[in-house]
């Protein structure tokens, strides 16, 4: 994997933490958009991986 690779990876695992957070409680629109982003992150990665 390239190093942009490995750092989208691990944006990728990173997400789900943080919508999972304490500190995102009561923040619905927040954490919606964090899962659209981790979606969009999964499509770019397996694309990415593919195309190599």
């Amino acid at each position: 994997m390239t190093p942009y690779q490995e750092t989208l990876k691990r944006l990728f695992e990173t997400l789900p933490d943080i919508a999972k957070s304490e500190a995102m409680t009561g923040h619905d629109k927040v954490i919606s958009e964090i899962w659209s982003a981790y979606t969009h992150l999964d499509t770019a990665l397996t694309r990415l991986v593919i195309e190599k």
